[in-house]
């Protein structure tokens, strides 16, 4: 298996260092055109390119691109991700020209000039893109940004204010400051994604006094692997999930948004026709139980919410409820404005992880749904411990390796015409029965937790001393004045 990484890393060629996490990045600029919160700034777009810190070259962000082969691609250079994070990515098997997933990473300090501290911060952020790769390129280079100008706006004092008794935490505004800049990025993007720029998934892992924030909006999911047990950080945003929402909001402004054209009623099953003037069973959005009506005209309309699962619909067009884009999508055959229906907010939470008894392979695995659509949460987690469980080699390349694991895993093989995963119950060579793979773009990120811990209290202990050594010279000051 070391062999297989090493020979991957070594074929992937590290070009200039382009990444965001380096201060001398053309495009790692200040936060100052962010502090004023009120304004949107209009983003221009960009040329097609993969993360940064992969550091490809043209021509091998063109080789990763074959749809035939899909390369696992890694980081030659590990250390260019924050504690050598583990990353592995793979395009699609040809449902869209370019992989329109996008990841950053970037770690730098917040200055609280109020309180005259420094505090460190470590972020990294992942998009799914759909309809063009333009929105989810767009949140890579900008989102961490808008972040970072949120959270400078936050006072010191109350930010680093953690205390229990408190009505408002540190933690309440740092979820605040990064549900407004999920907003604002999405209406950055706006002209954007009315430009057929199409739209993108997105999930952030911030890391900050000594906390964990997982934040999601979409069905990209980042899930905690913590020993011998693994829970989701995030939720999946789907039409299914988030459907007494969507039809809500269909029900309360019908003829504004439905035009006519949909329901926002649930039906047992489809209602036909020929069914006019019988009972049948439906409900109304927040409803948990079923009810009896009789069948009307307007009851045929087309529903608001189709399917189930990932297969589940708003009007029949997207799978997924949360994101940033979408500004100009319109529903099939009718021209219904989709994008009332879609938010922007992610869901965030907060982990203290001080009281977490953490260990080195203790982990947050991060990835797109061309994971997760055909890898479930425990079967991932065992895949990285796994991985992670030898002491040789270095955790630096078992990190890398998992998250080449897990791409392997979810991409499978090629055979025949169809890529085909792998089952554990099943011979080498029976092919028959073998489990579909995923032929989404694969992206995931393995990042450990107990470097950051580690970090944030050596952190405390050196700004400690420096408080006490800094009362000790006013103490002296005064003294000699006197």
């Amino acid at each position: 298996m070391l062999n297989r990484v090493k020979s991957v890393l070594m074929n992937v060629v590290g070009g200039s260092e382009l990444g965001l996490q380096y201060p001398t990045d053309s495009d790692n600029e200040t936060v100052t055109d962010y502090l004023n919160l009120n304004i949107v700034t209009e983003v221009e777009n960009k040329p097609y390119s993969r993360p940064s810190f992969l550091g490809l070259t043209t021509e091998e962000t063109q080789v990763s691109a074959d749809h035939r082969v899909r390369p696992i691609i890694v980081p030659r250079d590990l250390s260019r991700l924050p504690w050598c994070a583990g990353y592995a990515e793979c395009i699609n098997a040809g449902k869209s020209t370019w992989n329109e997933d996008q990841t950053s990473a970037t770690r730098g300090d917040l200055k609280l000039a109020d309180v005259n501290v420094t505090l460190p911060y470590v972020m990294f952020s992942m998009f799914d893109g759909h309809a063009g790769y333009q929105v989810a390129l767009t949140a890579r280079l900008h989102l961490h940004r808008i972040i970072l100008g949120r959270l400078m706006a936050i006072p010191g004092n109350m930010l680093l204010n953690e205390d229990e008794d408190e009505l408002i935490k540190g933690r309440d505004l740092v979820i605040g400051a990064i549900e407004l800049a999920y907003r604002q990025m999405d209406q950055m993007v706006e002209v954007q994604a009315q430009g057929g720029g199409g739209g993108c998934t997105a999930i952030t892992i911030l890391f900050l006094n000594g906390r964990l924030y997982a934040a999601g909006a979409g069905d990209s999911r980042a899930v905690l692997v913590l020993g011998e047990s693994q829970r989701a950080l995030t939720r999946d945003h789907t039409p299914d999930s988030e459907s007494n929402r969507v039809r809500a909001l269909g029900f309360l402004r019908s003829t504004e948004l439905l035009k006519g054209h949909f329901t926002p009623l649930e039906f047992r099953k489809r209602p036909l026709q020929k069914e006019l003037g019988s009972m049948v069973l439906y409900r109304e959005p927040y409803m948990t139980g079923w009810a009896y009506k009789v069948l009307t005209i307007s009851d045929l309309k087309l529903p608001l919410i189709s399917g189930h699962g990932k297969r589940s619909r708003v009007m029949g067009t997207i799978g997924v409820t949360r994101g940033f884009g979408d500004h100009g999508l319109k529903a099939a055959s009718t021209g219904v404005n989709i994008k009332p229906f879609l938010s922007s907010q992610p869901e965030v939470q907060s982990i203290n992880l001080d009281s977490c008894n953490l260990t080195e392979r203790d982990c947050i695995i991060v990835a797109t749904d061309g994971l997760w659509d055909v890898v479930s949460d425990k079967t991932a987690a065992n895949i990285l411990r796994k991985t992670l469980a030898p002491d040789n080699p270095s955790l630096e390349y078992r990190l890398t390796m998992g998250a080449q694991e897990l791409v392997q895993a979810a991409r499978g093989r090629l055979v025949g015409r169809a890529w085909v995963g792998k089952s554990e119950n099943l011979e080498e060579t029976d092919e028959k029965f073998s489990p579909m793979a995923s032929v989404d773009d694969i992206s995931v990120l393995v990042v450990p937790l107990y470097p950051y811990l580690c970090e944030h209290k050596q952190w405390l202990k050196t700004t400690q001393q420096e408080r006490r050594y800094s009362m000790d010279s006013l103490h002296i000051s005064v003294n000699n004045s006197v």
